[in-house]
């Protein structure tokens, strides 16, 4: 794990437990929905996953060169078309699902291990659902994240370790 990767771990953590007040509505889920340019009441599992992903780049002092968006499908359009797609997981990745059609759902990766992945993921729920209510630690088979990963790191090409090494000390990574 790297320091953006392990960033943007950090960042969904501190937000587990967060609960929906109403539908798809509250103070936090508001303001995911809000960065990527959509209303409360829409889907936010993308949302959040792309606000952690911002949050990691701020953290660090970088900007996230991935447009703001609230669907699972174009995440995963826009990895694929900036080569930071992957069917490797890894810790601090976007892990993608196709639910058919137009849904999807969302999380990002904490661990792997042969056959299940935990993360963290938005707008779920107890039993998993995609469209649930608040920010919870899941675990899931690998198989259920059918449209692969989106990999931050290559998102900034080779100059990632350049970027980051002028914006920290040498020891803090």
């Amino acid at each position: 794990m790297n320091a953006l990767t392990h960033q943007v771990c950090v960042e969904a953590l501190r937000h587990v437990g967060v609960h929906e007040v109403g539908h798809n509505d509250g103070p936090e889920v508001a303001a995911w929905l809000a960065r990527v340019n959509r209303a409360p009441g829409n889907p936010w599992c993308a949302a959040f996953a792309w606000c952690m992903l911002d949050d990691a780049c701020r953290a660090l002092g970088i900007h996230l060169p991935l447009p703001p968006t609230a669907g699972v499908h174009l995440l995963c359009e826009r990895a694929k078309a900036t080569s930071a797609w992957t069917d490797d997981p890894g810790p601090g990745f976007v892990a993608l699902h196709d639910s058919g059609g137009s849904l999807g759902h969302c999380g990002i990766v904490l661990d792997v291990d042969q056959d299940t992945i935990e993360g963290i993921e938005g707008n779920t729920n107890e039993a998993g659902s995609r469209e649930g209510d608040h920010v919870a630690k899941k675990r899931r088979p690998a198989a259920y994240w059918s449209l692969g990963y989106l990999d931050p790191t290559r998102l900034f090409g080779v100059n990632l370790a350049e970027r980051l090494a002028a914006k920290t000390q040498p020891g803090d990574l």
